[in-house]
This record gives C-alpha cells, sequence and structure tokens, in this order.
C-alpha cells in the first residue's frame, strides 16, 4: 500500500479536464497521483481496463483505486501534434494491441442520430480507449496511452477516426497509419466516424464550458 500526505504531491504542469494530476516520488520510484473530477465514470471498468492495457504493454501498471483518486507507475514520454513515419507506425501497433484485448462489455452506446451515416456499416466491436487526443498519448522509447475513463467496447473505426483527426493526418500519412494498423480499410465508414468523433468532440467541450458535465464534489 502506497501512503503519503498532501504535502508529499508536486501537481503536473501539464493538466487535463478530467483529473488533477499529481506526481509522487517515494524510495527512489515516482507514481502519478490522479484525484478524479468527472463523477460519471466507471472507475473500476477503468482500472480493470488500463491493467490489460498495462498486461500488453501499452499502459502504465495501475496499483490503487478509490472513489477519489488511482494511484500507478509514472510513464515519461512526450506529447507530440505531429507524428513522423516510425511514430505513425508504433502508435498503430500499439492500437492494434488495445483492439486485440478481449473485454466482455456491453458496447458504448452513442445517439442515434448521429449515427445515421455508419449505421449502413458492419459492426467491428472492440475494446477502445475512447479519448485519443495528443494529451492521451505518450512518445519516448516506447508508445504508451494514459487517461482510461473513457475506454470500452465501441466499433474500432471511432478510435481509428480519432488519431486521424486528432493529429490532422494528410491523406498520405493516413493511408500510412492505417496499413501499418492492418486489415481492410472501408475509408467510407472511417469518414463517417470521423464526423461523429468531431460533432461528440464538439458537444463535450461545450458542455463543458457551459457547466453542464457532472463533477465531484
Amino acid at each position: 500500500m502506497i501512503t503519503f500526505k498532501e504535502q508529499d504531491l508536486q501537481l503536473l504542469p501539464k493538466q487535463g479536464h478530467c483529473n488533477l494530476n499529481y506526481l509522487l516520488e517515494q524510495n527512489g520510484k515516482k507514481y502519478l497521483v490522479r484525484k478524479f473530477k468527472l463523477a460519471d465514470r466507471d472507475r473500476n471498468l477503468e482500472y480493470k481496463i488500463q491493467k490489460l492495457a498495462f498486461q500488453k504493454g501499452i499502459a502504465a501498471k495501475p496499483l490503487y483505486m478509490d472513489d477519489s483518486i488511482m494511484i500507478g507507475e509514472f510513464v515519461e514520454g512526450i506529447h507530440k501534434k505531429k507524428l513522423s513515419k516510425k511514430e505513425l507506425r508504433q502508435l498503430a501497433l500499439v492500437i492494434k494491441k488495445l483492439h486485440k484485448i478481449k473485454l466482455r462489455q456491453r458496447p458504448v452506446n452513442f445517439p442515434k442520430k448521429i449515427m445515421r451515416k455508419v449505421r449502413k456499416f458492419k459492426k467491428e466491436l472492440v475494446l477502445c480507449h475512447g479519448d485519443l487526443s495528443v494529451n492521451n498519448i505518450l512518445f519516448e522509447n516506447t508508445t504508451m496511452l494514459i487517461d482510461w475513463e473513457y475506454a470500452g467496447v465501441n466499433d474500432k473505426y471511432f478510435d481509428l477516426a480519432s488519431i486521424c483527426m486528432e493529429f490532422k493526418l494528410t491523406k498520405l500519412e493516413e493511408t500510412f497509419f492505417l496499413r501499418a494498423y492492418g486489415g481492410k480499410i472501408d475509408f467510407e465508414k472511417l469518414e463517417g466516424y470521423k464526423e461523429i468523433f468531431d460533432i461528440l468532440s464538439k458537444e463535450w467541450f461545450e458542455q463543458l464550458e457551459k457547466g453542464k458535465l457532472e463533477f465531484l464534489s
């Protein structure tokens, strides 16, 4: 069990919208302490998924969780907005590893009105990260994914579209990334999921600005 006092925590300069992130150093080891802000997340599921992802070498090891915090090993790395071919390939292989993890869980249920353009396509349900923003991917010696609160079973195209949109990939970069991911890609379906990602992202930030998201007290 990791124990600490409030004064032991160092607030990290890079913060997200869903947690307060702190660095904890003890006995020569570094830990990430995340204090939860959002109230509507299934934290037990998040912990379970991150543990599965850690076992595949694509996430930090989670060590402890309760109703208000999660503690895990601290992962070194940097966020990037523009990726080289090597980084695109690394990221594609990480996403492929994630999508091969088996998890029995009800799929994410998006509003029907935004799913019209992809309704005709066969669902390809896998374990998705669900929030592959540039701030949730770390590049260093290895490529790691962080912040798993929106992870769940979804169509694989949601994650693939997220990468294309977040990193503003050109058509050439997109093709390179998808080839590295492997398998047959339906580009019409991909375009549909890009629109879904764009709509959901805008709606989420609008709710954040209007104070409509449910935060812990």
